[in-house]
């Protein structure tokens, strides 16, 4: 098979997906194979791909809580029939140190969900591959020290590397031991299917409802330019801080590139808020119930436990406002800062040798209208 254009689409919150896209799309250059790699935010597949079996379309993306993120999910949805263009997935996951080696993470749906969709669209799928990438969830740990990011992405660009392999030479690559183990990571769903559901939830709601700047921003605004959904606003006086709004989808980007790493998460916040909705709240409806009723109840079992779970979520995001009033008050500001594991732990992770400028354009670029060529 002799491909004539290749075309990687990629969510990337810190770099990983990114990079990934760029070694295909870098070997598919050197055979001279027309290749463009394009964010999703700034794609327009009806227009950038061509049907048959000379186009090769290339998704790359997190997996974020063994799932896509959701503008993934929506981009695959919508992407157009695919009249026998071949097709290759690959979910980047975050990989470990471990002494001399690399725990892998786990894709499960997110490699699986991409690869069923492009199917029963007309592709011909002709790869798909977890890959481990440094761990990037930096409202949870801190990034890795560079000797340890280089040997995890040295470990996925080899696994990487028979992939382009195979595939660039019209050969399929499926690894059984790399689906197995993905398939391992998808028994979660089969124990408790709503999982991916409440993840895309946490993550679309939740995780932007307990980002801050501390006193070290400067107002540059670029978290907000170069966030990838728009979920950033600059607000207030001069000079003006940032506001997360319902889009974030917690892709780590603004806490990674931000150059006086001023962006914190409250992991404090968070707790307080779930303790006094789901706590709080139970124990203010049992004293409730025993005045009226006149005997007291037990709240628990999982009509309750998904009552709290709605309950958080419907009330995080309306009490970020809060939250945002509190950080006027200096003493409470320097609480919510040095409560954090982002503000304890400093180090931040972003792929080597990435731009966030890289990650908001397409590559190659025309120089005059900023598309692919």
């Amino acid at each position: 098979m002799s491909y004539k254009r290749l075309t990687c689409f990629y969510a990337s919150g810190t770099g990983n997906s990114y990079q990934a896209a760029r070694w295909l799309a870098d070997a598919a250059s050197d055979r001279d194979i027309d290749s463009a790699v394009i964010p999703i935010d700034k794609a327009t597949p009806r227009e950038e791909l061509q049907r048959g079996p000379t186009q090769l379309v290339g998704l790359y993306h997190p997996s974020h809580g063994l799932m896509p993120p959701w503008s993934m999910i929506k981009f695959v949805l919508k992407m157009p029939w695919g009249g026998g263009a071949h097709a290759v997935v690959v979910a980047t996951r975050g990989g470990f140190p471990l002494g001399p080696l690399v725990v892998p993470g786990g894709a499960g749906l997110a490699l699986f969900f991409p690869l069923l969709v492009l199917a029963l669209k007309g592709y011909r799928v002709r790869a798909g591959l977890g890959m481990d990438m440094p761990a990037n969830v930096l409202n949870v740990h801190w990034g890795f020290k560079p000797h340890n990011v280089a040997k995890i992405i040295s470990w996925g660009r080899r696994r990487h590397q028979r992939l382009m392999d195979r595939v660039l030479e019209g050969r399929r690559f499926f690894s059984p031991v790399n689906l197995l183990w993905e398939l391992v990571w998808c028994f979660p769903f089969v124990l408790w299917p709503i999982f991916p559901i409440i993840y895309l939830l946490i993550a679309r709601v939740l995780m932007g409802k307990i980002m801050f700047a501390d006193r070290s921003c400067t107002g540059c605004g670029s978290c907000a330019k170069f966030c990838p959904n728009g979920a950033i606003t600059m607000v207030g006086a001069k000079p003006k801080t940032p506001f997360w709004t319902h889009r974030c989808e917690a892709c780590m980007r603004c806490v990674g590139y931000c150059k006086h790493q001023s962006v914190q998460s409250s992991h404090l916040w968070m707790v307080v808020v779930i303790f006094a909705i789901s706590f709080l709240t139970a124990t203010f409806v049992q004293d409730l119930v025993a005045r009226v009723a006149g005997q007291r109840i037990t709240l628990w079992g999982p009509i309750w436990e998904l009552a709290a779970v709605l309950l958080v979520f419907v009330s995080l995001p309306l009490l970020y406002y809060v939250f945002w009033g509190l950080h006027r008050l200096r003493p409470l500001h320097t609480v919510f800062t040095y409560t954090t594991f982002t503000k304890l732990f400093p180090r931040r992770y972003r792929a080597p040798d990435t731009t966030p400028q890289d990650l908001t354009r397409a590559w190659p670029r025309d120089t005059d209208t900023d598309k692919p060529r």
